[in-house]
Formats: C-alpha cells, structure tokens, sequence
C-alpha cells in the first residue's frame, strides 16, 4: 500500500510516497537534489526511471535493517536518540581504574556500542561488568584465539557470574552457515579485536553480520552488541565502517563500504594490468585545504582542467559522526606506564651468509620469493622440499594414460592442421602428469638450519634477563619459532610457544599464562615465544619487562599489537618495558623500516636488494 509521508531536506520536510514491499523499499517525492544524494548513499539504491516498464518518479533501496534506520531520520524521527542521551553512572565494587568505568558505563548506557581502547586499557574488565549487570547470562564470546586464553584468564580472575560460550572467528563463521532459522540468537555478543571483522567481504565480517543482525531481530533493544577494539586510530578510516555497520546498521549514512570510501576521499579510477578500472584513493578528505575534486592544496593547485573547489575535512567529520556509538581510549590519557625503550642489536653477517644470499636473490623469480629466502636466511633457515614418498598420479588414477581430448571432441575442421586425420590418432595417451608410471612423488617441507649472529645475540640476552626468569620472543616465520625454541631449552629456559600450530608449551602446569604471570618461584625461567599475527592480540604478559624481535612480518597491525602485550597494567616501573630487535641481513632493516612507514612494498625491485647486499659484503 502506498503511503503519503514527508522527507527531510535541510530544514524542510517535502511531501513523498513510500510503498514497502518484502525486499524492497520504494520512494518518490519532486525534484530534490539534497533528497536524491541521500537516497544515492543507502544501501541498493536504484532509480526506477531505467525500468521496462520505468517508474520514472520512482527510486527503490533494499529493505533491511540499515535503510530502515535511515529512512527514519529522513522521514522526520530521529534513530540517534539512544545514543544522544546522557551516560548512566553505576557504582562498582571491583577495583575499577576511572577510565574502565566510564567504559562499563558508556557500553551498558548505548547496549549496541564499540569501546576503542588501546591495548592494555582493561577492556576485558568493563565488558565482564557488563555480561553481569545486562541481567542475561546467554552471551558469546567471540575473539581470536591468543585473546580468548587470556579473556578466560580474566573471568576465572574476577569471578565472573555470567559464563559466555568462547567462540573463534573461524568458529562463528562455520556457526553462522549452519544457522537454523527457528534457532534464537543470543541476548549478547561481545566481538573481541573487532578489527578482526573490519573488511566487510571477510566470511567472518559477514557471519558477524548475520549473528547481530539476528539478535536485533530477536531481542531489539534489549540485544547487547559489544565490540571492542585495541586499534582506536587505524591506519585507514574505512576500518571503521564495517564495525560500525554490526554493531548498529544504518548509524552511518553511507550504505556499502564503496560510497563511505568516496565521501572520505578522492577516488580515480585507474588500470590493473589486465586492463581493469579499479578505484584508487589519490588522498584522504583530511584537509579543509584540499580541492574536493583533486586533492591538491589551494596553494599547489594550480592551472589544472577544473577550478579549485574547497572541501570538508571529512576524516575529522567521521569521528564526530560516530559520537555516541564509539568511545575511543588512549593509554597516555587513562594509565601511568613506563616509556617504551627501543633498542637495536645490529650483528654483521658473515661473508658466508652474505655469499648466499647474493646466490638466493639471482635464483628468486620474483621480488616476494626473494624478500622471504633473504628473511629465512637472516634468521638462520631454509626451508627445502624433500621427497618422502609417492602416491597414485591423480589424472590417471594409476592407469599410466588418459583418454586423448581429441577423440570425440567437436573441433571446427578449419581450425586443424590440412594433414590432420582424426582417424589415426590414439584413444588413449601417456599421462602427461605422471609420465606413465602411475604415481606421483610426494614431498614434505623440512628445515636446514644454519648458525647466524642472531643465535648467539638471543643467547646473550636469556642470560641477561635470567635473574628477571621472563622474556617475550617473536618470530616471522614457524621456523624461527623452532629455532628459537631449540635456542631457549638449550639455555635452561622453559617455553610457551603460540603460532599456527596453537599453543604448546614443556611445562607441566597446563595453566600456561599463569605460570608465566604469577609462578616464578614455582617456574623461574619461562620464555614466552609466538609469531606476531598469532600472539600479538589480547594477552597480558607483564611479567616480562622485555620483547625480543627475532624477526618480524609485514603485518604492522601484529607488531603493534604484540608490542604492548608488556605495555599495560601490571608492567613494572623500575624495570621498564625494553623492545629488542635483533637486525642482521638488509632486509630485517627493510622489514623494520616498512613497519615505521607503514608503505608497501611495490617500489622495491630485485636489483634494489641485490644492491644492499653488495653493499652489505663490501663491508664485511
């Protein structure tokens, strides 16, 4: 049935129709431009006038939870009212720091809300105020894997009267793909290192999609959405929208990532080298100064094929938009912690290793095979394919030959060669996979070691920091891990190792991160040994005054994210918080170096690496 309503334009409301349908929503009012742009930014925009038959008055947008919100504040309500009001203050009885309170409170006040706190802000603590006084106990736990250790560390520690279901990202997303539609959501869900669903075409994104969606559904207001993030200024801005897009659909206006990315920036669109148009961003919209159209400042412009056109600082603009839905925390404005010490351990490689690594970067095909041979070889590895076996061919399945594709084919004749006689060809043909033999050999991935600088630079520094009996040591690569591990048992130490292959660890006490935290009469040497991306994210490990960088990834995420899991509450004043990198072949600089400027690698070049390791040789 359509219904006469009115639509906001600035300060005026202009008379419109509207007709709900089970997929979609449709709109028409007189000629507005103001309208027009904001129908354009919701989700499914279309304009019906290119129809058959067209509706030539007629725009239609998808009906879902988001449109609806928007199309709300168009039609003269006002959606954001729950998050305008003021902050409801409760009385704590565990010891809260302020800043931990007024997230407990900001997150039971607005119930579908994302505390950005940097890590080591005691995120864990206001959201276990939180599961308690919802007055629900069914709630979920979501969160890596490294996280979910140290949260259940946490609820054991406070005792907390709600126990969530402890639910990985890969779990959620094979959770949500067998989802029964009779099946009720939770009242709560809280999404731990909710950057983890920052890209909206992740299948974990999209499974966090559909469990908030269902639990608005399900319960309305009194469904608590819960996303906390130690991440409070990404590096891009356009990490916020999806998050923003689960917790509550519709707050922002843009409805896909597409259009949010082109209010925040100026996009032209450029050529992949398949000859596909693809958006690039020129600048961020970070600059009242910047032409709106070009991005150039007012003073660079210059005599270009269009008049300067002022625009809005809208990167500034967003995190004013998303007041009221996002509390963002710094830890220099809530916590007294020691600085960070960085210190650089520089070890000169040997003219052996140097000699290697001149013959790895000429066999590397590319630009990436050789930046990872390089970044084995500085930590003293190589991994090699070795035969272990064989097994049937599977194009022939044993047989030795396969049928000839020619026979029975339907091939134009004008396409075969004059002399060709499909009668005198085989029906069958040596199976080109195997070579006729039947079988295929099989290989595993094992590791060649060789002695570096860095192992007896990690040595030096075990027994530097014995009396202290913790240390924290990352590592890029499994084989690192391996060997720094091998490094640590032969030193007397005892190991907890987290990468890809879980947690494991040659302590008998299985309650791994508390051995490390509070037994070090009990255990008084313990290394804890991780690959950034695996260990880097909500674990507390203050019992180390130290992180030592074996090695690192291109992830700059991971090393911020590992680098403050000594950074938080609990780190000692008097010993500080020292950060180690161990630097031997160029491209542990290089790695560094990308880290600080967080750019990517596109300029880089063979020749460019070779140079730096002839360089390097000339001065062995």
């Amino acid at each position: 049935m359509i219904v006469d309503i009115k639509l906001r334009s600035g300060r005026y409301l202009v008379p419109g129709k509207i007709l709900v349908e089970k997929d979609y929503i449709f709109l028409t009012f007189g000629f507005n431009r103001d309208l027009q742009s904001q129908i354009k930014l919701m989700q499914g925009s279309h304009w019906c006038g290119i129809d058959d038959p067209p509706r030539k008055s007629w725009w239609r947008v998808d009906n879902t939870q988001r449109n609806k919100f928007q199309l709300e504040y168009l039609m003269g309500g006002n959606p954001y009212e729950p998050y305008d009001k003021d902050i409801i203050k409760h009385e704590y009885h565990r010891p809260l720091y302020s800043h931990q309170q007024a997230g407990a409170d900001f997150l039971l006040t607005m119930k579908r809300a994302i505390l950005a706190g940097e890590m080591g802000t005691g995120k864990s603590l206001a959201c276990i105020e939180v599961m308690e006084r919802s007055g629900f106990p069914d709630w979920w736990y979501i969160g890596p894997k490294s996280a979910m250790k140290a949260v259940e560390l946490e609820l054991k520690k406070w005792n907390c009267k709600v126990n969530p279901i402890m639910i990985t990202y890969d779990g959620l997303t094979k959770m949500m793909k067998t989802w029964e539609n009779n099946k009720i959501a939770p009242h709560g869900v809280w999404f731990d290192e909710s950057s983890r669903i920052k890209s909206p075409t992740a299948q974990r994104s999209q499974a966090a999609m559909m469990l908030s969606s269902g639990m608005i559904k399900d319960h309305g207001d009194n469904a608590y959405v819960i996303l906390t993030s130690g991440s409070p200024a990404p590096k891009s801005p356009l990490d916020w929208w999806h998050q923003c897009e689960v917790t509550c659909p519709g707050f922002l206006k843009e409805g896909t990532y597409a259009k949010f990315r082109a209010s925040l920036a100026v996009i032209k669109q450029e050529e992949n080298v398949f000859g596909q148009a693809y958006p690039k961003i020129v600048t961020w919209l970070d600059d009242a100064n910047k032409c709106a159209e070009c991005g150039l400042t007012k003073e660079a412009h210059g005599p270009v094929d269009h008049d300067y056109k002022p625009s809005v600082n809208e990167v500034e603009r967003l995190y004013r938009r998303m007041n009221g839905l996002v509390l963002v925390q710094f830890k220099k404005d809530c916590l007294d912690l020691p600085d960070k010490i960085y210190r650089r351990i520089e070890l000169k490689p040997s003219k052996m290793i140097l000699d290697v690594a001149k013959t790895l970067v000429k066999s590397a095909r590319t630009v990436a095979q050789g930046l990872i041979l390089l970044r084995e070889l500085s930590d003293g590895f190589q991994y090699v394919e070795v035969k272990s076996g064989e097994q049937l061919c599977p194009t022939c399945l044993g047989n030795k030959e396969i049928d000839n594709p020619l026979i029975g084919a339907d091939i134009p004749k004008d396409s075969l060669p004059h002399d060709f006689n499909i009668n005198e060809q085989p029906e069958k043909l040596i199976c080109d996979n195997c070579g006729g033999s039947g079988s295929i050999p099989t290989f595993t991935r094992e590791v060649e070691l060789l002695d570096t600088p860095k192992d007896d630079a990690l040595r030096d520094l075990l027994d530097e920091y014995s009396e202290v009996g913790r240390v924290v040591i990352y590592g890029g690569f499994t084989g690192s891990i391996d060997k720094i591990v091998s490094i640590c048992e032969d030193a007397g130490w005892n190991y907890i190792r987290v990468d890809g292959r879980g947690w494991h660890s040659n302590l008998q006490d299985d309650n791994h991160l508390e051995v490390f935290q509070n037994k070090v009469v009990e255990h008084p040497r313990v290394a804890f040994i991780g690959q950034p991306g695996a260990a880097g994210m909500g674990l507390t490990l203050t019992a180390s005054p130290v992180i030592i960088y074996y090695s690192n990834d291109f992830n700059a995420e991971s090393r911020i994210q590992s680098e403050d899991r000594i950074h938080r509450p609990g780190a000692d004043h008097n010993r500080g918080c020292t950060i180690i990198d161990l630097l031997h072949l160029q491209t542990d600089y290089l790695v560094l170096e990308n880290l600080k400027k967080k750019r990517e690698l596109q300029s880089l070049t063979l020749g460019e690496i070779a140079k730096a390791i002839g360089d390097a040789n000339g001065s062995a």
